[in-house]
């Protein structure tokens, strides 16, 4: 596996009567949607929509890569969860929130144990710089009203979540039966 520095988050499914105009933006000024097609774009609306992530990388073309790289590979993919220790200093206050949580996560069946290593590392610490842009999974997992629920990441093309429902329904999606 190469390194994960391209991580896109995923919001839940937008509920906006215009919903062309709710996740217009969510790829800046590259192409529209980033490039993923009117017709890939009806099929994702319903499990989740696509957080803002400021850096002309997630705008041209890399995400639907990866999700064409999901759905070409389906077959070595497997579905499966854990339970992962997170810990997130909130900025503006002295504590830090510790706990665990269920984390979902979909991937090739070889690199089940990589994939695991690393999401706990992102709920562990905030790796800023390590990526691109922020993960946000450890903030996530402290604060139960965050809109991000999703993740996908790029450069070897895998999901995790913190939300049940969206995994089940990229499961169905994707034809991946989860463990």
């Amino acid at each position: 596996m190469i390194k994960s520095y391209l991580i896109q988050r995923l919001r839940k499914p937008c509920n906006s009567k215009n919903e062309t105009l709710a996740n217009a933006f969510a790829f800046g000024g590259g192409l529209p949607n980033g490039g993923i097609p009117k017709e890939g774009m009806v099929l994702l609306k319903e499990i989740f929509s696509f957080d803002y992530m400021g850096s002309a990388e997630f705008e041209f073309g890399a995400v639907p890569k990866a999700l064409s790289k999901i759905a070409n590979n389906f077959e070595n993919l497997i579905g499966f969860t854990i339970h992962a220790p997170y810990e997130y200093k909130h900025w503006d206050e002295v504590k830090c929130d510790k706990g665990i949580k269920q984390i979902h996560i979909i991937c090739e069946k070889e690199q089940r144990d990589e994939v695991v290593k690393r999401i706990k590392n992102f709920a562990k610490k905030d790796c800023y710089g390590d990526t691109k842009e922020a993960v946000r999974l450890n903030e996530n997992l402290a604060k139960e009203d965050d809109d991000i629920r999703g993740w996908l990441e790029i450069d070897n093309g895998y999901f995790f979540f913190s939300d049940k429902e969206m995994f089940d329904k990229t499961c169905i999606l994707f034809d991946i039966t989860a463990e």
